[in-house]
Order: structure tokens, then C-alpha cells, then sequence
């Protein structure tokens, strides 16, 4: 059965046909859109050039970057990248804001843990209950609770505790401008 090169070349498929590897004839749609961008002869060319071993993964990067252009013929799979990149770079800034918002919570935290309990009498949060008093109690006892025997109040559940554990910033990645 003839490779999916060759029968959409029609040209009679050989056992030393340097396409029969790469694409068969299970898969025409491979072919038909490297052929589409590079050209039967120049994908010959390139896999002649390439180690045996190095074949497979030529294909695979060919038929990625045909589709990318198909789908978009200026910019191809950089355009992909450099959306890509710009979400990246999105999500670093969220996440730094995010690291910014923990960190002035667990300064305001500390402050208030280092007040005068006389200065915490009519305050929501008593080191007695630990419990958030408000319209809305929490389902079960003690929700915003810390199981520590400190005095410090924590507002927050123990489970956000590694929110503020020191964190590296994340420097934003650079991207194409096209």
C-alpha cells in the first residue's frame, strides 16, 4: 500500500521511499499540509540532510509549524508563542499582586497579634473563641481557627498558611514583537 506522499503525488510507493516512514497512508492529512507549505521536493531535501535518527522528529516539527501556518499564514507557531508568552507574562503579574496582597495581610496579621489584648476586647476575633464572630458562622467549630497553643490570632484558615511562605518573583518572560 503506497505511503499517503506518494499516493497523493501518484507515484509509485517503493520500499526505500524516504516518506513510507513518516507518512502513512493511514494519516493523509500529514502530507497534505507539509506539502502544502514546503513542497514535496524541499520536505525530500530536508529529510535527506537529517540522520535516520533525527527523522521522526523533523516530521513532527514540520507537520506542527504546516498547521500553525495553515491556520495562521503571517504569523505561524510564533504567533502561538507569543500569545502564549503574553499569558505567561499575565499570570506572573497576577501572581505577584496575589504574593503582594499575602504578604500586606501577614504584616497586618502581625500587628494585630502584637496589640494589648485590652485593645482587642471588641473585636470580632477573641483569642477565647477563636472563631469568626459574625451573621454567618462557619458550618463547623473553630473553621478560622489556628490549632496553635500561641496567643497570635490568625484570621485565616491553616490551610492558606503556605500562601506566605517566601516566595521567588517570577521575572516576566520576553516575547516577540511582531
Amino acid at each position: 500500500m503506497p505511503c499517503s506522499a506518494c499516493k497523493f503525488l501518484r507515484r509509485r510507493c517503493t520500499k526505500d521511499c524516504i516518506f513510507l516512514p513518516h507518512f502513512p497512508p493511514s494519516e493523509p492529512h500529514k502530507f497534505i499540509a507539509v506539502h502544502r507549505i514546503f513542497g514535496a521536493s524541499n520536505i525530500t531535501k530536508m529529510l535527506q540532510e537529517i540522520p535516520m535518527d533525527n527523522r521522526e522528529d523533523a516530521v513532527i516539527s514540520m507537520v506542527y509549524e504546516a498547521t500553525a501556518r495553515l491556520r495562521d499564514p503571517v504569523y505561524g507557531s510564533v504567533g502561538i508563542i507569543s500569545a502564549l508568552q503574553k499569558h505567561i507574562f499575565h499570570l506572573q503579574s497576577e501572581l505577584n499582586e496575589a504574593s503582594a496582597e499575602a504578604m500586606s495581610l501577614r504584616t497586618q496579621l502581625s500587628e494585630a497579634s502584637s496589640l494589648p489584648s485590652s485593645l482587642l476586647e471588641g473585636s470580632p476575633f477573641t483569642p477565647e473563641s477563636q472563631e469568626f464572630h459574625h451573621s454567618q458562622k462557619p458550618s463547623k467549630p473553630n473553621a478560622y481557627a489556628n490549632n496553635d497553643s500561641s496567643d497570635a490570632l490568625l484570621l485565616l484558615p491553616e490551610a492558606a498558611d503556605y500562601c506566605f511562605q517566601e516566595t521567588e518573583v517570577l521575572l516576566p518572560l520576553p516575547y516577540f514583537n511582531i
